[in-house]
C-alpha cells in the first residue's frame, strides 16, 4: 500500500500539468495511466494534427511562392515523410512529459484505475491511499448510431491520424473544429473533400460571420460544403458511399465521422456508489472543480465546459489551489478557441450573437485584415478583428479570422484577464509592422478614433 497527497487518473494535459504543479507545491503525488503518457492531445489530437497542419501549411506557401517572387521548381509531397515526422515529434514530446514527471519526483503508475473508496484506488493488485483525489479522464470520440467506424474505411479523428496515403477523396462527417481542420489538412495535400453538417452553418460555435466566412473560404479552395445535412448509411460493394438526407449520395474513398467528443466517465470505478453525481453525461463539480465527494475533484474533458487541452491545464492548475486551500474559481470565458484551419479562427469570450442577446447595450468594432501592412506584405489579406464589449468599455469577447489567428488571440486573453478596458488596449504600442498591430486598430474602432480605417 502506496500513500500520496494527489493521485491523478489520467496523464492528458490536465493530468500531468496537475501533477507537476502539485509536485512543485509539495504534495506527495502520483499519475495513474492505463494508456500513453500525454493523452488525447499529445498522441491523437493537438499535436499530431498540427504537425500534419504545419507541413501542409509550409507545402501552401510553396505552391504560392511565385507572387513574392520566388521560383521554386521540383516541390512535392512525401507524404510518408510528413507522417513519419508527426510520429517522432510526438514520441519527443511524450518522452518529454515522462521525464518532467520523474523530474518533479511524481509517481507514474501503469495499468487501470478503479475508485474504491473517497481515499482509495486500486491499480490491478495495488492499492494506492490518497488524501485528494483528481479524476482527468479525458474524452473520446463521439460516434453515430447509423455509421459503424471501422478505422479501415469510415475512420474517427483517432483513425484518421494512421493514414498512410492520402485519399484521393474524403467525406468529412462533422463540420465542427476537428472536421474543418481536417477538411482543410486534406484538401491543402489534394484530396477532394466534402463537408456534411447537420447544423445549418460550420463552427457553430462562432460567429455567423465568422461561419460564413470560412465556408466561401473552403468552397473557393474546391471543398464542397453541404449544411443542414445528414449522413444517414454508408454502404460498400463496388465503392464505399454515404447516404445523405434529401436521397443525395457521395462516392469517397475514405470517410471521417467527427461529430463531437463524449467525456469518458466510466471504467475506473462505480462512481454512483461511491457517490459521484453526474450530470448530462459528464461529472458534476462545484465552482472549486471539486465533485460530490469532498476530497475528489474532477477536470478537464470530463466535466462541462469546453472541450479544450488548455482549458484542461487551466482546471488542473485551479483544482491543485483548492486542494492546497487558496479558493479558485475557473472562468472559461478567459479561455481561448483555436481552430487551425486556413484561414484560421481564434475567439475568447462571446461572439457577437451572444453578446448582442446577453447586452443589449453591447458595441461591436472591427478592423479588416486588409488595412495592416504586415497582412499585405505576406499576401494574406484575407479576415479581421472583432472586439465586443459593454457601455463601460470592458471586453466581452474577441474574434480573429484570419493568419495567426491562434497565436494573435492570447493577448486578447491576457487583456480580458487582467480586466484592461477596450480604451487601454488601444494605448498599447504594437511593433511595426506586425498582424498585432490590428489588434489595436481595432481598438481604436471601438473608441471610435480610428487612426488607419475610415
Amino acid at each position: 500500500m502506496t500513500k500520496y497527497d494527489l493521485a491523478i487518473i489520467g496523464s492528458g494535459p490536465g493530468g500531468y500539468v496537475a501533477a507537476i504543479y502539485a509536485s512543485r507545491r509539495k504534495l506527495k503525488t502520483c499519475v495513474i495511466e492505463k494508456g500513453l503518457v500525454g493523452g488525447t492531445c499529445l498522441n491523437k489530437g493537438c499535436i499530431p494534427t498540427k504537425s500534419l497542419l504545419n507541413s501542409a501549411s509550409i507545402f501552401s506557401t510553396i505552391k504560392g511562392s511565385s507572387l513574392h517572387g520566388v521560383d521554386v521548381s521540383g516541390y512535392g509531397i512525401n507524404f510518408s515523410k510528413m507522417v513519419s515526422r508527426k510520429d517522432e515529434i510526438v514520441l519527443r514530446l511524450r518522452t518529454g512529459v515522462e521525464t518532467l514527471l520523474r523530474g518533479n519526483n511524481i509517481d507514474l503508475v501503469r495499468g487501470c484505475a478503479e475508485i474504491v473508496g473517497p481515499n482509495s484506488i486500486k491499480v490491478d493488485d495495488v492499492t494506492i491511499v490518497a488524501k485528494n483525489i483528481i479524476i482527468a479522464s479525458g474524452s473520446g470520440f463521439a460516434e453515430l448510431p447509423s455509421i459503424k467506424v471501422d478505422e479501415t474505411d469510415v475512420l474517427s479523428s483517432d483513425g484518421i491520424l494512421n493514414l498512410k496515403v492520402i485519399p484521393k477523396s474524403l467525406v468529412v462527417v462533422g463540420g465542427g473544429v476537428i472536421g474543418c481542420e481536417f477538411a482543410s489538412l486534406y484538401n491543402t495535400l489534394g484530396s477532394k473533400v466534402t463537408i456534411v453538417e447537420f447544423t445549418d452553418r460550420l463552427v457553430s460555435m462562432q460567429s455567423r460571420e465568422a461561419s460564413k466566412k470560412l465556408e466561401m473560404s473552403f468552397k473557393k479552395r474546391g471543398i464542397d460544403v453541404l449544411t443542414s445535412c445528414s449522413a444517414e448509411s454508408v454502404s460498400k460493394s463496388d465503392s464505399l458511399k454515404i447516404q445523405l438526407s434529401g436521397g443525395k449520395s457521395i462516392e469517397a474513398e475514405k470517410i471521417l465521422v467527427s461529430v463531437g467528443r463524449k467525456a469518458i466517465v466510466g471504467g475506473f470505478g462505480d462512481l454512483e456508489s461511491l457517490g459521484i453525481k453526474l450530470d448530462d453525461g459528464k461529472i458534476a463539480v462545484d465552482g472549486c472543480l471539486r465533485t460530490s465527494v469532498n476530497n475528489i475533484f474532477a477536470i478537464g474533458d470530463c466535466i462541462s465546459g469546453p472541450l479544450l487541452a488548455h482549458k484542461a491545464s487551466y482546471d488542473g492548475i485551479i483544482a491543485v489551489d483548492n486542494i492546497m486551500g487558496d479558493v479558485r474559481n475557473p472562468d472559461y470565458s478567459n479561455v481561448p478557441n483555436c481552430i487551425w484551419t486556413e484561414p484560421e479562427i481564434a475567439s475568447i469570450g462571446m461572439c457577437e450573437e451572444e453578446a448582442k442577446l446577453k447586452c443589449p447595450d453591447a458595441k461591436i468594432a472591427k478592423f479588416p485584415y486588409l488595412g495592416s501592412g504586415k497582412a499585405y506584405l505576406m499576401g494574406k489579406p484575407e479576415g479581421y478583428v472583432k472586439i465586443v464589449g459593454d457601455k463601460d468599455g470592458m471586453i466581452l469577447g474577441v474574434e480573429i479570422f484570419g493568419t495567426g489567428a491562434c497565436e494573435l488571440i492570447a493577448e486578447a486573453s491576457l487583456a480580458k484577464t487582467v480586466g484592461a478596458t477596450i480604451n487601454e488596449w488601444g494605448r498599447v504600442v504594437h511593433g511595426h509592422p506586425t498582424l498585432s498591430e490590428i489588434l489595436q486598430e481595432t481598438a481604436h474602432v471601438f473608441c471610435e478614433t480610428p487612426i488607419h480605417g475610415l
